[in-house]
């Protein structure tokens, strides 16, 4: 879809605004966190102590919630500490041509991904916000506020702080540089005897193996071709929509698994992926999450 921007007479596309929408948010969330004293952030626990959260995540979420119901007012908002919801915000007439989008626009928001990274002061964490219209991904932004990179992308290329990016292949499995918590602590929970199998399969199949503590950042790191591939059985929309969109716009290929919700979901609302920074694909981790979602239906 394609829409005449009032103020300038530009023909833009629909998903170059919804990005610029969620770069601003982003943005501004980034700012809250840089201006952070990191060296001692008190840290809750939702479910377990593998599961942290601190009162700036729900503060950079709001933050975050404000600025796009101000400029896509309407839209369904899905976040990790929110959860879903539909604001109404202050729309000072700006961004009315936004209103005028067919379908319905839905923004995948993690206020801080790599809380973890965050709380014990690693700036490997990031603020992620994907963007879809109807269930399809058309925009996603990760910016990532102590390593001063932000990799974004509509209907374009992947760009970093605004620079495109060019595609590269993905290696053969023996060069390849894999990306990945699995398997971490919740899949030696769910499938103890897959997990412990898995570990040794994916040490002795790829190059080497990295967990950096933030889904998001390392989908952006494969979409930027600085690493092979990245997967996981289990993991959020808010967390992975983002990165998703990346990927695919840099020239990368993605798999997902349904687990037990359905084929028929989005791709970002299915629990478990193998993301390659090329068209070609790794075929030990396929097979991995293969297994995986064999012993879920079994």
């Amino acid at each position: 879809m394609r829409i005449l921007t009032p103020t300038t007479g530009d023909r833009v596309t629909a998903a170059e605004q919804i990005l610029e929408a969620a770069e601003a948010a982003a943005g501004l969330a980034a700012d809250y966190v840089r201006g952070l004293d990191r060296s001692a952030l008190q840290r809750e626990y939702k479910n377990d102590s593998h599961d942290i959260v601190t009162a700036h995540d729900r503060a950079c979420e709001e933050i975050i919630v404000r600025e796009l119901a101000r400029r896509v007012p309407g839209a369904r908002i899905v976040g990790e500490e929110g959860g879903e919801r539909r604001p109404v915000g202050e729309n000072t007439g700006a961004h009315d041509e936004i209103a005028r989008i067919d379908g319905e626009v839905t923004f995948y928001v993690d206020p801080i991904d790599g809380t973890s990274n965050f709380a014990a002061g690693l700036p490997l964490f990031c603020v992620s916000i994907g963007a879809a219209i109807d269930g399809e991904l058309v925009a996603g932004v990760i910016d990532a506020p102590i390593l001063g990179e932000v990799f974004s992308a509509a209907d374009g290329p992947l760009r970093i702080n605004g620079a495109e990016v060019e595609p590269r292949r993905t290696l053969d499995a023996r060069d390849a540089l894999v990306l990945t918590s699995y398997p971490g602590y919740r899949a030696h929970r769910e499938l103890p005897e897959v997990a412990a199998g898995h570990a040794r399969r994916l040490a002795d199949g790829v190059s080497a193996v990295r967990n950096l503590g933030s889904a998001a950042i390392e989908l952006a790191y494969v979409a930027a071709g600085r690493a092979d591939a990245t997967m996981l059985p289990s993991i959020n929309a808010w967390d992975v929509a983002a990165g998703f969109h990346l990927v695919q716009r840099a020239g990368g290929s993605l798999r997902t698994w349904p687990g037990t919700s359905g084929q028929d979901r989005p791709v970002q609302e299915q629990p478990a992926y193998v993301a390659c920074t090329g068209p070609e694909r790794l075929g030990v981790l396929d097979q991995l999450m293969d297994e995986v979602q064999a012993a879920r239906e079994g």
